[in-house]
């Protein structure tokens, strides 16, 4: 083989071994190592979320699993999310108002932050768009987007939002102060539940919740929310609370993974946070809002495919993966098995046509012998050594059959021993002539007998 065509073997082979490595651990990480190692983005330190994800990644880890977390804190989710997007970590913690979460890959939902609209008892208030032009009482660290997009739906003036503590919301509503309270937080214990428990305190008398009939129209201005119901008898109580669903809209937040995550590894992270749910709220009540994100591919945040295979049972088993593996390494086998066979097949022509010539050669070669001058055989002579030359190095770089190598090598003895014979014979027949041209010695007593003085 040429050196360039070893390269070229050598270098497409390197290629084609590093492509399948390479597509096997992205792909089917589990078949390459005993772990995979995720990093992610889990907010602030003291967040509820927080405080999940790190018993959850405890409780992970105690289990041994093939998938490893590696927990990076964060000052705020605005900065989890730019490292997603920046590629500095496989997982986030993101809001789904956040861009990451739109470029990225649901895997879960760990909890959602509604909108509260809560009333003094006996209140004649019907409808939150009644509530326009008068002063409201809003719970400090309401969530921004979520009052932003209440308050430009429903007209409310910045000037009529009053900011206090929700332990003040009874005392403001009592002296009529405001005329309803508006709190923001998580569907399940938290801070509206506490406003409408201190607000029945100050009363005496069960408030009641203001029902946002057009959630479903906040939600088609801004499709980053969701329109949800809080569901009857969510904040326990006797009797419980609320007495009967209400209509609101929330901001979900989110376990966020790169697009490129594999799917076995976004597949296993689902199935792991599902089982130790159950366990998790046992010492953490805020885990019991996490939940499976919606299998619709239609909806506007993207799941990712290996959450989806495994919501929707089709998650392939790792018995199918390697089976898929061997699949493909015969696609690849089938694909550059022809093109090896081609250059063995035009190596073998090469050499053939090598051979076809040197025979050729010794056909006229020995039309030489039979009718040549002695200049001529010596010529061909030589000729047939370089042939002889040429065979050896063939033969011994495994580029001519042992077979060919003596039919050929056998010619070639023959032709130079002819060679021989001829160079011998023309010898023989050449001595005499010589000999007779040669000029004869007389001797002296030949030449005083011939001399006419005697």
């Amino acid at each position: 083989m040429k050196p360039f065509l070893k390269i070229v073997a050598i270098v497409g082979t390197l290629f084609a071994g590093i492509g399948a490595g390479a597509y096997t651990l992205t792909r089917y990480p589990s078949l390459v190592s005993a772990r995979y190692t995720v990093t992610l983005a889990t907010g602030p330190v003291g967040s509820d979320g927080q405080k999940v994800l790190a018993a959850f990644i405890r409780d992970l880890s105690a289990e041994h699993p093939l998938i490893r977390l590696v927990p990076i804190p964060t000052d705020n989710l605005s900065e989890s999310g730019e490292a997603l997007t920046e590629g500095r970590v496989d997982l986030a913690v993101v809001r789904s108002d956040d861009e990451a979460a739109a470029n990225g890959r649901t895997i879960f939902v760990l909890r959602q932050d509604g909108v509260a609209v809560l009333l003094p008892p006996q209140s004649k208030i019907e409808n939150v768009s009644e509530l326009a032009g008068k002063k409201v009482a809003m719970a400090k660290g309401v969530d921004p987007g979520l009052l932003r997009a209440f308050s430009a739906f429903y007209g409310l003036r910045e000037a009529d939002l009053i900011e206090m503590p929700a332990a003040e919301f009874g005392p403001a509503l009592k002296a009529k102060r405001v005329i309803a309270a508006l709190a923001t937080g998580p569907l399940g214990p938290g801070l509206i539940p506490d406003a409408f428990a201190g607000i029945r305190k100050s009363f005496k008398a069960k408030p009641s919740y203001l029902d946002i009939a057009e959630a479903d129209a906040i939600v088609a201005r801004v499709p980053a929310y969701k329109a949800i119901e809080i569901k009857q008898g969510t904040y326990g109580g006797t009797p419980s609370e609320p007495d009967e669903a209400i209509h609101t809209f929330a901001v979900r937040t989110l376990l966020v993974s790169r697009a490129s995550l594999p799917d076995r590894v976004a597949g296993e992270i689902t199935r792991l946070l599902l089982t130790t749910k159950a366990k998790l709220v046992a010492t953490l009540p805020a885990a019991g809002q996490m939940e499976a994100p919606e299998t619709e591919r239609s909806a506007l945040l993207p799941v990712h495919p290996g959450t989806l295979a495994y919501l929707n049972g089709e998650q392939e088993s790792l018995l199918d993966q390697t089976v898929n593996v061997y699949w493909l390494a015969v696609m690849v086998c089938a694909i550059f098995a022809p093109l090896v066979g081609w250059i063995a097949s035009r190596r073998r022509l090469r050499r053939s046509h090598e051979e076809g010539a040197k025979l050729r050669r010794v056909v006229e070669l020995v039309q030489v012998i039979k009718t040549g001058t002695a200049e001529q055989l010596a010529a061909a002579d030589a000729e047939f050594e370089g042939m002889t030359e040429w065979l050896f190095e063939r033969l011994a770089a495994g580029e001519i059959e042992r077979d060919h190598f003596q039919f050929i090598e056998r010619i070639i003895a023959q032709a130079r021993a002819s060679i021989e014979s001829r160079l011998g014979k023309e010898a023989a027949i050449e001595a005499p002539s010589k000999a007779a041209s040669k000029p004869r010695l007389v001797s002296s007593t030949q030449t005083d007998t011939l001399d006419p003085a005697s």
